[in-house]
C-alpha cells in the first residue's frame, strides 16, 4: 500500500500593514508640506541656512518613507535590511519607515 503525501505548507499569516501604510502616507504628506514651507523661507536675498538644512533633512525623510512604501509593495516591509530579522512592531509604530532592527549597528 502506498500513501500519497500531500504537501501542505503552513505559513504564518502576513501582518496587516494597512495602518502602517496610512501612517507613512500621512507622515510623507506632512514632510512634503513642511519642506515646501522651508524652501519658501530660502527664497530671500539672504538664504536661510537653517531652512536649507531643514529642507534637506525633510527630503531625506521623504526618501526613507518612499523606500518603506516600496518595501511594503515588495512584501519585504517589517524585515531588517541588514540581518533579515523582523523589526519589532513597537519600533515600526515609533518610526514606520525604519529599515533596520535595533540590534544591527547599521539600524536606521
Amino acid at each position: 500500500m502506498t500513501t500519497a503525501l500531500s504537501s501542505v505548507r503552513t505559513t504564518s499569516p502576513s501582518p496587516d500593514w494597512a495602518p502602517f501604510r496610512v501612517a507613512l502616507q500621512t507622515q510623507r504628506a506632512d514632510c512634503v508640506d513642511q519642506r515646501t514651507l522651508a524652501l519658501s523661507e530660502t527664497v530671500t536675498s539672504v538664504p536661510d541656512a537653517v531652512a536649507l538644512g531643514r529642507a534637506a533633512i525633510l527630503l531625506r525623510t521623504i526618501e526613507e518613507i518612499d523606500a518603506a512604501l516600496d518595501r511594503m509593495d515588495a512584501g519585504t516591509y517589517g524585515a531588517c535590511l541588514h540581518c533579515g530579522s523582523a523589526i519589532p512592531p513597537e519600533r515600526l509604530e515609533l518610526r514606520p519607515f525604519a529599515a533596520g532592527c535595533v540590534i544591527c549597528p547599521q539600524a536606521s
